[in-house]
């Protein structure tokens, strides 16, 4: 059998359903090797690799590598009767299993488990289809249980017989409903279907026989001596099951940690009545959708108390509508009252029934609690009555849904206590009470955690059972059936494992394992960030000058972060310069890969030490060797010596800056910047704004751009030379720079003018501050206030080019000294003690 379809949640039919596959569509190879071990009396202890959730993250990898299948027993070699589960045991939810007679099997349910918070983007898990389609044509029939989404939620069907027509894969020959105590042939197995009471209508657990032996499979169950429908769980049926003899017992564990017995529901329309009764104003159910038993309470109560019915939440209506067609429902869906009309009714004549009791985000009382449902507003006159348990995983969510909805004042109902709910599967005593009654040979216990297995083995070993054993999904039993009861069997056979696989939906179009869906990588990324560098790499093409040059590799840079705290830019002004310092280290002939790897592995190191997280590095380097000879060409026409100096002592060429404005630096006096410079600041025309100009660099007198901190310097120092952010053009020829002039964003004088005072009243905080670019960010703030709108980059950008100007000004005799700026810059630096202060923007 394939599971070719999993599109969107599925909603429960009640019928019990069984469906037989046609196998000879379906052929799949599959190898019989020889057995592979044995297990003693009390279950074979195997060491597997799997436990508990098998993917997401934080989980196993074993999706990352190729499936191997495990030795079986296959054909008739072996013991007769044999389990493999596909899901259900040691989580909760997703249950399958495959319960087989030789090599001839039936699938007992297929369900859903719906992601935990780590599983991000996931909508719902289900069972391993690679593996039951390997096994097509061994298995002939799926038989379900009950309606509930971790017993269906798998199959490629939604209200089982509606989806298949929808599949266009419905044949009636092949879907077929049974009744409890109608025996019917599926795969090697005469099946009869026992009563047993759940939360759900027509739950049912199922006695396989064959020649080699019976198997008792209970379903989810609870024992409810008074159930609303008045169908009684079957004691009589399992005792006469335990005069016959029962080879092996498979039993749900959810609740075995649970003491005592479970409530019945008629205990619960009771508290329902009760405090709809005493309601003054309008009263808010919520429970699970598919518990229509809760239904037919709350509909009770609300005829008793004279007040209209109203469904809010599409899944209530799918049920009931379901319900209905089946002849299960207590409320006839004509008869309620439409969402729409609901303000025309007075609050005391109206009881509204809501999804949202596990505050699914799109859920009607999710929508509530913040205020944005489109049906409804709850006011401090209303009750909200939560009939309902909190799903392990959910409570945080819960509680702040409780917490917004106790903020807007309505009185909330819920807790142990006040009886609104009670559970569809059995407690401890119930339990017991079960295994003492049919007195199995051998006992596995099903459905739940893996604690929750243990402790129901030994609670069917404190009732006398000898043969017991856990399992994980995967690994395969055999049991032979014990004729004589005063001969010791040789109990639970270990047949083999499989490593299955998780596999994930998005609730669209993806499917497959975690690895397909990057779940894991998806986790890292929301908790330790991402880093994109894309590098456009620029070699010397040139070697006239290597007697004077130091040859490094030049590169434009851009950094991308996500998820990444970074300390108001600092961490990202730092990445760029280590990036440099990265990228410079390399030798000139180093591979486009080679340069990718030292950059990644620059910045993870850094990020790491500052911040503790370990961020995705993802780094893309392009060769771009047009733009490197059009530079030397620029430089060779333009006649300009390129060469600076930096704080250590070697010369170096300077490239372009990060963004790709092309931009020549000079070490001390620069004729044609100067010129450039006199005229920007000139007039009304003002200065270049940051897109146009580019942070200095220092020369052997020192003016430096580059931050102090100690932090950064092993990251930084090295033989690069740190190229400042510009978002203006590549200029690939500088020769057509002056016939196509640029449309600058200038400085005007009154507005120099206040950037140096504002810089200078900050004067003593830029030189213990580390990291200053807050400091310009409040220059910022305070130009904004004055009208003029410049962003800290700018603002720190004209600093450096007034300090550069400062310097040639400096240098000059007092007569002939023009510069109109040269007085507050000379303010700021006119102190011995300030001298440092040139190298600090």
């Amino acid at each position: 059998m394939e599971m070719a379809s999993f599109s969107g949640i599925s909603h429960c039919h009640h019928h019990r359903l069984w469906w037989q596959p046609n196998t000879s569509k379906l052929p799949v190879s599959c190898s019989m090797p020889p057995p592979s071990f044995t297990g003693t009396s009390h279950g074979s202890k195997v060491g597997y690799k799997r436990s508990g959730r098998f993917e997401g993250a934080g989980k196993s990898m074993e999706d990352s590598v190729k499936r191997k299948m495990e030795k079986f027993y296959e054909g008739q070699n072996g013991p007769p009767l044999r389990v493999l589960p596909i899901g259900g045991l040691g989580e909760i939810g997703m249950n399958c299993m495959l319960v087989g007679n030789f090599d001839r099997y039936i699938l007992i349910d297929a369900g859903v488990m719906f992601p935990d918070y780590e599983d991000l983007g996931v909508q719902k898990i289900i069972p391993d289809t690679t593996f039951i389609k390997k096994w097509s044509h061994k298995i002939e029939a799926v038989v379900i249980t009950h309606g509930h989404e971790d017993h269906i939620g798998a199959l490629p069907w939604q209200l089982i017989k509606k989806r298949l027509k929808e599949s266009g894969i419905f044949v009636p020959s092949r879907l077929k409903t049974f009744k409890t105590k109608k025996k019917f042939m599926a795969g090697p197995f005469e099946i009869e279907p026992i009563r047993v009471t759940h939360s759900i209508p027509d739950c049912s657990g199922l006695v396989l026989r064959c020649s080699d032996g019976v198997i008792l499979h209970t379903g989810d169950w609870k024992i409810d001596e008074s159930p609303l429908d008045g169908q009684v769980f079957d004691r009589e049926g399992l005792e006469q099951l335990s005069k016959e003899g029962v080879t092996l017992m498979m039993s749900d564990s959810t609740n075995v940690l649970s003491p005592g017995r479970t409530l019945s529901e008629t205990v619960v329309a009771n508290s329902l009545l009760r405090n709809i009764s005493a309601a003054k104003g309008r009263v808010i159910t919520t429970q699970f959708s598919s518990n229509i038993h809760r239904l037919g309470s709350v509909k009770a109560a609300a005829d008793a108390t004279g007040r209209k019915l109203v469904f809010v939440g599409m899944s209530l209506r799918t049920y009931l509508d379901a319900a209905w067609k089946d002849g299960k429902a207590p409320i006839d869906p004509s008869t309620l009252v439409k969402v729409e009309d609901i303000d025309g009714y007075a609050p005391k004549d109206l009881l509204i029934v809501t999804t949202g009791s596990q505050a699914e985000p799109r859920a009607a009382l999710n929508l509530a609690s913040f205020g944005s449902s489109h049906f409804f507003k709850l006011s401090k006159e209303d009750l909200i009555l939560y009939s309902a348990k909190v799903i392990p995983g959910n409570e945080s969510r819960v509680m702040k849904m409780m917490n917004r909805l106790s903020e807007i004042g309505p009185t909330i109902v819920m807790g142990k206590n006040e009886q609104l709910h009670t559970s569809g599967h059995a407690y401890r005593e119930e339990l017991e009470e079960v295994l003492r009654i049919v007195k199995p040979q051998h006992f596995l216990p099903i459905h739940g955690e893996l604690l929750f297995l243990k402790e129901h083995e030994l609670l069917g070993k404190s009732t006398g059972i000898h043969h017991t054993a856990v399992i994980k999904n995967g690994e395969m039993l055999g049991v032979s059936h014990l004729r004589n009861r005063r001969v010791l069997s040789n109990g639970f056979i270990a047949l083999g494992k499989e490593n299955l696989q998780l596999m994930y939906s998005d609730g669209d179009k993806a499917f497959g394992t975690s690895a397909d869906l990057c779940v894991d990588e998806r986790m890292k990324i929301a908790t330790d960030g991402i880093i994109i560098v894309s590098i456009e790499i620029m070699r010397p093409q040139s070697t006239e000058n290597t007697a004077l040059l130091k040859e490094t590799i030049k590169g434009k840079i851009r950094i991308t972060t996500r998820c990444l705290w970074n300390d108001n830019g600092k961490l990202l002004d730092a990445l760029h310069s280590a990036a440099h310092a990265a990228l410079s280290s390399c030798p000139i002939k180093s591979p486009l890969p080679h340069m990718e790897r030292t950059v990644s592995e620059v910045l993870r190191k850094m990020v790491r030490k500052y911040s503790g997280k370990r961020p995705e590095v993802i780094t893309h380097a392009i060769e771009n060797p047009i733009a490197v000879i059009a530079d030397e060409i620029s430089e060779k026409l333009s006649g300009v010596n390129v060469n600076v100096k930096v704080n250590n002592g070697f010369e170096m060429p300077l490239g372009k800056s990060v963004d790709g404005s092309l931009k020549k630096r000079k070490s001390s006096k620069f004729q044609e910047e100067k010129k450039d410079l006199d005229n920007e600041i000139k007039g009304d025309e003002g200065l270049l704004s940051e897109e146009e100009t580019t942070t200095s660099v220092s020369d052997s007198t020192g003016i430096a751009v580059s931050d102090s901190d100690e932090f950064w310097k092993p990251y930084t120092d090295s033989d690069s030379v740190e190229q400042s952010e510009s978002d203006s053009k590549d200029d690939s020829d500088s020769s057509n720079t002056s016939k196509k002039p640029l449309k600058r964003n200038r400085w005007k004088p009154e507005e120099v003018k206040k950037l140096i005072k504002f810089r200078g009243e900050l004067n003593s905080r830029f030189q213990v501050v580390k990291g200053r670019m807050a400091l310009w960010e409040e220059i910022s703030g305070n130009l904004s206030t004055q009208g003029y709108n410049r962003s800290p980059g700018q603002c720190k950008s004209l600093w450096a080019s007034l300090l550069q100007k400062y310097e040639e000004s400096k240098k000059e005799s007092e007569s002939k000294r023009s510069w109109q700026y040269y007085e507050d810059m000379d303010n700021i630096f006119s102190t011995s003690s300030d001298a440092t202060m040139i190298n600090k923007q």
